[in-house]
């Protein structure tokens, strides 16, 4: 390669290690964009055969000693943050570099602010796509690498020679880092970099169900952001309990003037038992599932009937509401939740109705729904099914010209979205003096076919009833099930297109990004639980095998190959060698073969002494070094040879 050919792959190098910072929040795209043009115009210089001095170098250096003044008013006014403000100057020391290089050598210090940039760019860049930029760029910066080497060489002999090809080795290096990379990464220890966050987006903090109040006094609005907030791994054991999957993260229990708002208690850790913390007794069909998540100030989104938790690497609490749960682990966090149909709490408290102002037109409907019906279920199942044949769902609550009372849905318009069905269940069962209460969460989300999880988007943000039943909370949704989020039927060809980036995406986001300390304490486990097999199956094998040694059968059977063994041996050994038999015959007639002699030596030895015996024996002769020297192979020649010795021996 050119010296002008590695220059130009240099600028392009630095140039290529920015190209992230376009995707990223660690500094505005317009710097970038700056330093992109400026490093391009060096380019087009260089490629024209001109030097890469842009800006005159003299200029440049007092230019260089203004930026540090300049540093501190970019990190306090224009940049905002120090690691912007950082940023910035390592892009300007990447411009500088190439023109300096025509007054010394500074190779070496371009290849570190060239990793400078690089790591700027990985800092908050998060998405898979940067694995294929990060191999390219490794690539190109060993053969960069290896040519600073080559100039050290050719500096330090005092001898010019040439450079060898860089591809190659380029290539062997990059494999050989990937492979270490790959062994050390699940072993290193884990320090969460609060700048990563992983390919969650952060929990919305105004969505439908996931306000902290839900106020009927105000127009409500839903929420058509796609952006990923949680995964479901559920396994096709669990499917037909446990889905659609519902999370659950808020508790409406409290009315006032138009509002529904969370009866707050304050946080209550919850103790681990075993790495395990146990949130109810379970009750019915039992199941496991493992939750993707990033948490909102340490809030918790968890499957309904949820009775158990682990993986968490900090403590888990309960509240600020009552069946509600919080976690100091803040950013993404990676769950094994156990589930059941029904699960009972761990401590029986009283649960009151709402102090909801039932009015009499609510109680007479409530009650003529029911009819004769005592039991809080079954009322409950009335309800449900009544508000899903007469209520009609609205999917975009800003059509409605007006905010709607909970009366005003139950008794006259009978339109409204998800929050409403909750609220209008739930007054339903009040006024029948059944405690009932509004939950929010996420509902439904995604199957992708290929790795079996839930995809959760803030989309699918949704609000049911829950009804006390005298022992546990029991799930109830009369919003219309083919107008609940997650219901869309979707077979188009890009969904499973869309299938396949989501899941490389989440093997990315659950084993790179959000691979945490609970990860390598679980790795650490399933080995020696492997190795705790492996052993134990070996151990019974072995005494199998023992046990089969020592059987009669056994005994029986080695006897017989033992047996044939010996009779092989022997045959083999009577067998004698044709050399030896024809040797012999010569010897019974007066000839000696020694070791030195051939048999055609022996034959006119014997020619001169027995002419007869010697006509007699050369055809075997013949014969014999047909056999044993010959390259074409007779099976028949040896055992006819045989034959005719024997003959002569009778």
């Amino acid at each position: 390669m050119t010296r002008r050919a590695r220059e130009v792959e240099t600028l392009l190098l630095t140039m290529f290690a920015a190209v992230p910072l376009y995707f990223t929040a660690a500094i505005g795209a317009m710097p970038v964009l700056v330093f992109h043009v400026a490093m391009a115009a060096l380019v087009v210089r260089v490629v024209a055969g001109r030097g890469p001095e842009l800006i005159p170098e003299r200029f440049m250096r007092w230019l260089a000693i203004v930026y540090v003044p300049f540093y501190f008013v970019d990190w306090k006014m224009l940049g905002g943050s120090a690691i912007a403000a950082s940023t910035h100057l390592v892009l300007f020391i990447a411009f500088y570099q190439p023109i300096e290089s025509l007054r010394r050598d500074n190779q070496a210090q371009r290849m570190l602010t060239t990793a400078l940039i690089f790591v700027a760019s990985l800092a908050t860049s998060t998405h898979i796509s940067i694995l294929p930029f990060v191999i390219v760029f490794a690539f190109f910066m060993f053969r960069q690498l290896m040519y600073v080497s080559h100039l050290e060489t050719v500096r330090s002999v005092n001898h010019v020679y040439a450079e060898s090809p860089s591809g190659r080795a380029a290539g062997f290096y990059l494999a050989g880092a990937i492979a270490i990379g790959a062994v050390l990464f699940p072993m290193l220890p884990r320090v969460r970099n609060p700048l990563v966050q992983g390919g969650l987006g952060s929990l919305p903090g105004g969505a439908t169900a996931l306000t902290e109040t839900i106020d009927f006094n105000e127009q409500r609005a839903s929420n058509n952001d796609t952006t990923i907030v949680a995964r479901v791994w559920m396994g096709p054991e669990a499917r037909p309990f446990f889905a659609p999957v519902r999370l659950r993260g808020m508790v409406y229990d409290r009315y006032s003037r138009g509002r529904w708002q969370q009866t707050l208690r304050g946080l209550r850790e919850m103790p681990s038992q075993e790495g395990m913390v146990p949130l109810g007794r379970r009750a019915g069909v039992d199941r496991q599932a493992i939750v993707q998540q990033r948490t909102l100030r340490g809030k918790l989104f968890l499957p309904v009937g949820t009775y158990a938790v682990s993986g968490l690497q900090s403590r888990l609490y309960e509240g600020p509401a009552r069946d509600t749960y919080h976690t100091y682990q803040d950013g993404p966090i990676n769950v094994t939740v156990r589930m059941a149909n029904r699960v009972e709490p761990l401590r029986m408290t009283r649960v009151a109705s709402l102090n909801y102002p039932v009015t009499p037109e609510v109680a007479a409907l409530a009650r003529s729904i029911v009819r004769n019906e005592t039991r809080p279920e079954r009322q409950a199942m009335l309800i449900e099914n009544y508000m899903v044949r007469n209520f009609r769902y609205l999917p975009n609550p800003v059509t409605q010209a007006k905010t709607l009372s909970v009366e005003d849905f139950l008794l006259r318009d009978r339109v409204g979205q998800c929050e409403y069905f909750a609220a209008g269940m739930a007054v339903l069962m009040t006024a029948l003096d059944v405690p009932a209460r509004i939950a929010g969460g996420f509902y439904g989300g995604r199957l992708n076919p290929l790795t079996g999880y839930y995809t959760i988007r803030r989309e699918d943000a949704h609000a049911w009833t829950e009804v006390w039943d005298g022992a546990r909370w029991l799930t109830f949704d009369s919003t219309p099930p083919s107008l609940r989020p997650g219901s869309t039927d979707r077979i188009a060809l890009s969904d499973y297109f869309s299938a396949i980036g989501d899941s490389l995406t989440f093997v990315w986001d659950r084993y790179v990004l959000t691979f945490g300390l609970g990860d390598q304490i679980t790795l650490v486990e399933d080995l020696i639980d492997w190795s705790r097999e492996a052993a134990a199956t070996l151990r019974g094998r072995f005494r199998q095998e023992v046990a089969q040694a020592t059987s009669p059968q056994f005994g029986m059977w080695l006897a017989i190959v033992i047996g044939i063994g010996f009779a092989l041996i022997l045959l083999m050994r009577g067998r004698r060698p044709l050399a030896d038999v024809l040797s012999e015959q010569m010897k019974t007639r007066g000839i000696e073969v020694g070791p030195a002699m051939t048999f055609e030596e022996a034959l006119l030895q014997l020619r001169a002494q027995h002419p007869d015996a010697a006509r007699e024996l050369e055809p075997l002769v013949r014969l014999y070094e047909e056999e044993r020297f010959s390259t074409r192979v007779d099976r028949k020649r040896a055992s006819l040879l045989r034959r005719k010795l024997s003959a002569l021996r009778t």
